[in-house]
């Protein structure tokens, strides 16, 4: 099991470089077949930039599938769940839809 703890890894969660170090983090651990999970304690607020480079890349390179069954969320906010669900759920909708 691989840990991210956001707050100890970039200064903020309003913008794309941010995100894609998370992403970085992440898929290095997807790619190993660990599970992965992030911690948001300390974080208050991120952007939907943010979301978009640390999480919703991850479906370039993972099914949805995957990523919903081996990465998890811990001391998160309302308003940072309901963006991440918001984003996959748009996301995952768009390529179903597409196909």
């Amino acid at each position: 099991m691989v840990r991210i703890i956001v707050k100890d890894v970039v200064d903020n969660c309003s913008d794309n470089a941010s995100g894609l170090k998370i992403l970085s983090l992440i898929e290095d651990a997807l790619r190993a077949e660990e599970e992965v999970t992030v911690s948001f304690e300390g974080i208050s607020y991120v952007s939907t930039s943010f979301v978009n480079s640390a999480f919703i890349n991850l479906l370039e390179n993972f099914a949805f599938n995957t990523i919903k069954a081996k990465l998890s969320f811990i001391k998160s906010t309302i308003q940072i769940n309901q963006l991440i669900k918001e984003r996959f759920a748009f996301e995952t909708n768009k390529t179903t839809v597409a196909s």
